[in-house]
């Protein structure tokens, strides 16, 4: 019994992994995992001054716009919901899997959609950087001691991933949950983590932020923002539950 169930588990989860990284789509995801922290850079004018700036400094902006990238994951996490909301086939993913195996096999591609999200985007940020800035600016940002951050931006990633699937099930709308994961945190969380910090940590992405141990005064050490986050994945998980139990699919 235990091996059919795991069985059914790895063949919805492989199932899932091929849904999500069939077609052109995922192209997409992985664009926007690189122009993301690129969009939020612009503001910045950075790297067009990092010449100018100290290398401490430059390093902590080079990790605080790769953090963008979790961003990014919590729309990917989404997606493989909302992928079969816009397209008609939750019903019929339920009565093939069961939906309680469905939402588990979700939740797990989740996780690694998110590692996958980080790996590539992280690619594209750093390869990318590297070609725009001076041969000088490269040495500090390849240099050892600043990929301390590198794993505070994947398991930002990864929580994103899980959150954003959450809000996948309980919006189930792909316009209204791409509104939710990426326009909400790029256009309001962002701003408010660096002008209303206090007020920002508590919010998904500012929690998000402080697992990446982001330097931004008021935000959380990456202990606090973890239970922060888990509070986040708790909340949301439960409101997937009741939204499934009460509405259904």
């Amino acid at each position: 019994m235990n091996y059919e169930v795991n069985a059914a588990f790895v063949g919805g989860l492989r199932s899932e992994l091929l849904r999500y990284f069939s077609g052109y789509s995922v192209l997409g995801i992985l664009a926007f995992s690189g122009l993301v922290p690129w969009f939020v850079a612009n503001f910045l004018g950075w790297p067009d001054h990092a010449d100018k700036l100290p290398s401490a400094q430059n390093v902590e902006t080079f990790w605080a716009l790769a953090m963008t990238i979790a961003i990014v994951a919590t729309f990917a996490g989404s997606y493989l919901v909302t992928r079969e909301a816009y397209f008609g086939t939750l019903r019929r993913s339920v009565a093939i899997s069961g939906m309680s195996q469905l939402v588990r096999t979700k939740y797990a591609a989740s996780l690694v959609v998110g590692l996958f999200t980080a790996a590539s985007g992280l690619a594209l940020w750093s390869g990318s950087t590297v070609l725009a800035v001076s041969p000088e600016v490269r040495t500090e940002l390849v240099d050892g001691a600043s990929w301390h951050a590198l794993l505070g931006v994947v398991i930002a990633s990864v929580v994103g991933c899980l959150w954003g699937c959450s809000l996948g099930w309980i919006i189930r709308h792909y316009y209204a949950t791409t509104i939710a994961t990426m326009l909400i945190p790029l256009a309001l969380e962002l701003p408010l983590m660096a002008n209303f910090p206090e007020i920002a940590r508590w919010l998904p992405s500012g929690a998000l932020a402080g697992i990446a141990n982001l330097p931004i005064e008021g935000m959380f050490e990456p202990l606090h923002a973890c239970l922060v986050s888990l509070g986040w994945l708790i909340a949301g998980g439960a409101g997937a539950m009741w939204v499934l139990r009460s509405r259904g699919v």
